[in-house]
C-alpha cells in the first residue's frame, strides 16, 4: 500500500478553503495512480462521509469530489490522528532531508516494491514540523536537488514518480 498524507500544518479546529481545494486537488492523483489518501490533523471532520460531503458541496476541483468519494466507496480515504502500523514506513517529504534518512532513486525504487509506505506532504506555509520530520524514517526530497515546491506541485511530482518507480 502506498498512501500520500496530507499533514494539516494550519488551524486544526477550524475549516479552511485551502484544506478543500487541496483535498480535491490530492484525491484524483490518489485514484490514477492507485494510492491512498490519508489526512493527518483534520479533526474538524468526524468521518470520511462527512469530508466527502464537504469537498463535493464546495468545488467542481476533481469531478466535484467524485474522486474524492470513490476512493472513500473503495476504503482508500482515511482520517487519521496518528499513523497506523500498518500504513508501513513513514516518509516526510522535505527539501532539506537528513543525510543519514535521505531516501535516492534505487533505494526508493526497492523501498516501493518491498513495503508499504507513508508520505507525508505538508499542507501550510511551513511545510512539516520538524518534529514529524524528525521522528520519519525516511525523507524524500522529491526533487533531489533542495528545491522547495508549493503542495499541490509536490503532490503531483511525487505522485507521478512513485507510480513510475513502482512499475
Amino acid at each position: 500500500m502506498i498512501s500520500l498524507c496530507l499533514v494539516n500544518t494550519y488551524d486544526k479546529l477550524k475549516l479552511h478553503e485551502i484544506h478543500l481545494r487541496t483535498i480535491a486537488r490530492a484525491a484524483p492523483l490518489c485514484y490514477a495512480f492507485g494510492f491512498h489518501l490519508s489526512l493527518l490533523d483534520f479533526n474538524f471532520w468526524r468521518s470520511e462521509r462527512e469530508m466527502v460531503e464537504a469537498i463535493r458541496e464546495y468545488t467542481t476541483i476533481g469531478k466535484g469530489g467524485l474522486f474524492a468519494e470513490t476512493l472513500m466507496r473503495e476504503g482508500r480515504i482515511h482520517l487519521l490522528e496518528k499513523i497506523p502500523a500498518h500504513f508501513g514506513s513513514i516518509i516526510a517529504t522535505t527539501s532539506k532531508p537528513e543525510e543519514n534518512k535521505r531516501l535516492e532513486v534505487d533505494e526508493l525504487r526497492k523501498l516501493l516494491k518491498n513495503e508499504s509506505l507513508t508520505f507525508l506532504i505538508g499542507l501550510g506555509r511551513r511545510g512539516l514540523p520538524k518534529e514529524i520530520i524528525k521522528k520519519s524514517k525516511y525523507h524524500l526530497d522529491i526533487t533531489w536537488r533542495g528545491v522547495s515546491l508549493e503542495t499541490c506541485s509536490a503532490m503531483g511530482v511525487i505522485a507521478s514518480t512513485l507510480y513510475w518507480l513502482s512499475r
